[in-house]
Formats: C-alpha cells, structure tokens, sequence
C-alpha cells in the first residue's frame, strides 16, 4: 500500500537471533556458511539508471528487449558452496528465519520517504520481509525474503498481498483460471488471450513486491556498497529473491519456489544469450511438494481451493531436487512444501546434496494461451434507459373487456328482398340387392320433384371510417330437406 515504505531493525553483535527451526521461536547460533568461486554472466552495465531503463522499455513493449552479446560479460564471483550440505542447511534455516518476528522489539527504523507510519504497519505486516544477515567483517551480504504466508480468507500480516502476489507472479493470466475466480488484473482479453504490456505492467505496479525488492536492495547496497550481496528464499521469498538476482548478476539459493521463469519474461529482466547463460540461480526442492514441481494445479488441487492460481512450470537457473518420493516412499503432499519439513524431515536425510542441473530450456508455460503485445483499452459503460411509446390508432376512443363503450349513432335502414321459385326435377336410383363388389344387382329408378326458392336480401353495411355507405347483395338459397342424415347433411 506504501510503496517508499521501508522500515530497518539494526540488531547489534551481542544480540540473540531468533530461529524457526525449532518451535516455539528460539535463540539460534550463528550460522556458518562457505563460498567458492562461480561464473555469472551479467550486464557490462548494471547501474541502475541502464537496468531500470531496459526494465521500462520492456515494460511499454510487453517482452525482454533483446541485447547484443556485447552487452554481456561473465564473471567470477564469490558465491553459497552448495555442494556443501551444511552451507545448504544453514542457508535453509536464513529462508526460515524470514518469517519470524523478532520478540519484543519495537524500534524498527522508517527509512523510507516521506512516510514516517507508526509500529505494526507496512513493512511487516503489509508487504515484503526479509531479515539480512551479514558477516563480521561486513563484506558479505545474505539477504533473506519471506515467502508466502498461507490465506485461505484474506486476513492479516502479508497474508493478502502475499497471495495477490503468487496469482500475479505464477499464473497465466490474471488468476483468470475461470469466470467465477477474482482476478488481479485486468488483462484478460478474451478465451485463452491475454495483454503482455498489461501483465508486465501489472507485475512492475510500485505495491508489488519485485518492486519492492528491487527498493530493498537498492537501500542495502547503499549501506554496504562494498560487501557480496547474496540473496535467499523460500517459496515465493525464493520466487522474489531469484528474480532480483537474475536483474543483477547475484548469487542466488532458494528453496521450495515456484516455477518463475514466465514471471522473468514478463518483467523484461535481461537474459544473457543461451550460448552465455551463467546464472547463479540454485533451486532447492523436493519432487513431493506440488508448488516447486508446477503440478499445484486443477480443480481438486489444495491450491486452487485456497484461490491460488499455480500455473506455471518452469524454471529459471539450475534445479536441486530431492527425490523423496523414490528415496523415502512420499507421496505428493502440499506439507512437503513447508520450509520446517524441508529442514526437519528431507535434509537430514541426505548426505550429500542433490547434483544441480539446469532447466530445460525447451520448457513451456500456458502453451494453450495467446499472448499478444497489444495494450487493453479500458472502456467505461454508462447505462442508459429508453422510454418506449406504443400508439394505436383506434375509432374507439373508450373500449372494454369485451367492446367499445362509446356511444355510436346506428343508420337503420330496410332490407329488401326478392324471392325466386325454381322447380327441380330429381332421378334417383334405388337398390335392394349388392353384388360381393358393391354393385347393384337390381336398380329402380325413382323421380322426385323438389321446389328451390332462391331469396335475395339487400343489406346497406356502413364504413366507420368513411361517411358513404356502401350496399353489398348476397344471394340466399333456401333448399327444402326431407331426409335428414343421421349426423349431419340431407340425404335427399
């Protein structure tokens, strides 16, 4: 909500750190972690007025913008040893220590301008934690972000931005899984399509946490300008953390994370051509935990019936993966995702530390989406109603249930008629007996002789929409009957 927010702890040498890895909260050692030397391929020019340009451009053109091998270098670089099982466990119990709340301590410092906000509000309990952690001589610079705190139900600490933050970062488009989901964008565009330059500039908003980060680290190279900055994480901590690292050429060790190599394309985060690529970036993981393997997904899945839209499946960097399902009989489990279970129940495990291998790079997220550069208009409707006016044109000015009700004025007139006779002389043949066909065998003639009076009426019919009247002669026959049928009709 306060994006220039930024609040600092400085504890001092004496004082105890407060560790997760066992509950409840406890004072933990110090921890010991070693180096080697890596190769990391990175932008010749990486101050911040070049990289926050590269990022603005990609930002108005929706993809990475593409850089000449020139621009690259690769570099040695002090980094974690993560062939080192200790180094690992240790740095895994930093990714922790993230989460954690220091006990009674309340002089957090606002460094951040102009805002001056009071204690238990912003930094932790509205955006991006983290806890840094720094050697005795201060030349290295551990920076540890806090992953995502479950919620079900939006509530409090970062619980709210936390999610709107994975739906943003791991999702296709918007969390637009379904009609019936709340999106966090408005990017969607249409079945299956969806506004890169939206998404990245979505990503980039200023209360987002790659921003954040990227604010985070900007204060803490400026306080240790000299000092290696590494950077760790769990889930999305690990997510953020990588993502930041990719930006500038940093170590990076993280454990559990999301796939988050669509949230990098995104952003427009520079990549080194494929024949350069050094990242530094390690994933921690075990094959039980859904989020880190990109299969959190579909109806049934524990994530989408917490709203979490996990749609992405690769990867940046390298993979470490623990394979516990083979090695220790475990089943997919969204508990294999916690970062206690990592430390409590898989690497003590192992005596080694998993061979790190990096991401295919023929990985494809949201292959069924379109995503197109073009920017979303939004467009506001306003309701409008249209009074509609039926007119019926009618010579009866008051009518009824079953009539006109106006007075009328009737012409009465005479009919005339004339009647005419006419004699009609009729041969009809009768039969007693039938043939096995229906012929008769014996016919007899028989000759009636009826009178036909033929009555014609003059009726004068008057127009009501015309004052003349009009006369109409209709020619009555009257025919005498003297059989009737039996239902209907004359049989004679």
């Amino acid at each position: 909500m306060y994006p220039e927010l930024l609040r600092r702890l400085d504890v001092d040498g004496d004082e105890l750190i407060w560790g997760v890895d066992n509950e409840p909260y406890s004072p933990c050692p110090s921890l010991r972690v070693k180096s080697r030397l890596i190769n990391i391929s990175r932008l010749r020019d990486r101050s911040i007025g070049s990289v926050e340009g590269r990022l603005a451009a990609a930002r108005y053109w929706g993809y990475q913008s593409d850089t000449q091998i020139s621009a690259w270098t690769t570099e040695e670089e002090l980094a974690p040893d993560i062939t080192d099982n200790e180094t690992v466990l240790n740095l895994a119990k930093m990714s922790a220590n993230a989460y954690v709340h220091i006990p009674a301590t309340e002089d957090w410092r606002d460094v951040g301008t102009p805002w001056n906000k009071s204690a238990g509000f912003g930094w932790e309990n509205d955006g991006l934690r983290g806890h840094v952690f720094l050697d005795d001589k201060n030349s290295t610079v551990i920076i540890s972000i806090k992953g995502t705190s479950v919620a079900i139900f939006y509530g409090e600490e970062t619980k709210t931005n936390d999610k709107v933050n994975d739906n943003l970062f791991f999702s296709c488009c918007c969390a637009r899984v379904s009609a019936f989901w709340n999106t966090v964008c408005d990017c969607y565009t249409g079945t299956y399509s969806c506004s890169n330059p939206c998404l990245s500039s979505a990503l980039k908003a200023e209360n987002r946490y790659y921003r954040a980060a990227l604010n985070l680290y900007y204060n803490i190279t400026n306080l240790y300008p000299d000092a290696q900055v590494w950077l760790v994480g769990h889930s999305l901590g690990g997510a953020v953390s990588s993502l930041l690292g990719l930006t500038y050429g940093l170590p990076v060790v993280t454990f559990e994370a999301p796939p988050e190599a669509l949230a990098a394309k995104r952003l427009g985060i520079p990549r080194a051509p494929s024949e350069l690529r050094e990242d530094g970036v390690y994933h921690f993981g075990n094959n039980a935990d859904p989020i880190y393997m990109g299969v959190c997904n579909g109806v049934t899945s524990f994530c989408s019936i917490g709203g979490y839209a996990m749609e992405t499946k690769c990867h940046t960097g390298s993979l470490c993966l623990y394979d516990v399902v083979n090695d220790l009989g475990w089943r997919i489990n969204g508990n294999s995702h916690r970062i206690k279970t990592v430390i409590d129940e898989v690497m003590p495990k192992y005596d080694i530390v998993p061979k790190c291998i990096p991401e295919d790079e023929e990985c494809t997220d949201c292959f069924n989406w379109k995503f197109h550069n073009e920017s979303v208009t939004t467009t506001t409707s306003r309701k409008t109603s249209t009074a509609t006016t039926t007119t019926r044109s009618t010579t009866c000015e008051h009518p009824g249930w079953f009539g006109c009700l106006d007075e009328t004025s009737t012409t009465v007139s005479s009919a005339t008629t004339s009647t005419s006779d006419e004699s009609v002389t009729t041969t009809s043949t009768t039969c007693s007996k039938y043939g096995w066909f229906g012929d008769c065998i014996d016919p007899t003639p028989t000759n009636t002789h009826a009178t036909t009076s033929t009555i014609l009426t003059h009726i004068p019919t008057t127009s009501s929409l015309s004052s003349e009247t009009s006369s109409t002669h209709f020619p009555i026959t009257a025919t005498t009957c003297l059989k009737p049928g039996r239902f209907w009709g004359c049989r004679d």
